[in-house]
């Protein structure tokens, strides 16, 4: 894995982590202007740095979609006021725990050089 791909990885796993640490009172969370716009920033983020990976390293990450990272960000940049804060709540509940595993053992674990691994 090069540089930077591990860079926005990293960037990711802080956003993720960033976006629980906000949500932490549950879907409520997301009720208050300051969280969901924190959270959304964060999402911004998340897809930003995932649409930026080089395809090796994205094939690593199982639990992604190919759509999903740049599709999300496009609406939250480009087309906010088609955002919907029950999908916004599924990826943050169910989208981006198994996102930050696939992460953290990719970082742990990177591929061989050759892409074997």
């Amino acid at each position: 894995m090069n540089t930077a791909d591990r860079r926005r990885l990293l960037h990711v796993l802080d956003a993720v982590d960033r976006t629980h640490r906000y949500c932490e009172s549950g879907r409520s969370s997301l009720d208050d202007d300051k969280t969901r716009d924190a959270v959304l920033r964060c999402l911004t983020v998340i897809g930003e740095a995932l649409s930026a990976l080089t395809d090796e390293t994205y094939r690593h990450l199982p639990s992604l979609p190919p759509h999903l990272p740049k599709g999300q960000r496009n609406v939250l940049v480009h087309e906010y006021w088609r955002i919907d804060l029950d999908i916004i709540w599924n990826t943050v509940e169910r989208d981006l725990p198994p996102l930050q595993a696939d992460i953290q053992a990719l970082l742990t674990d990177p591929p061989a050089p050759d892409g074997s691994g």
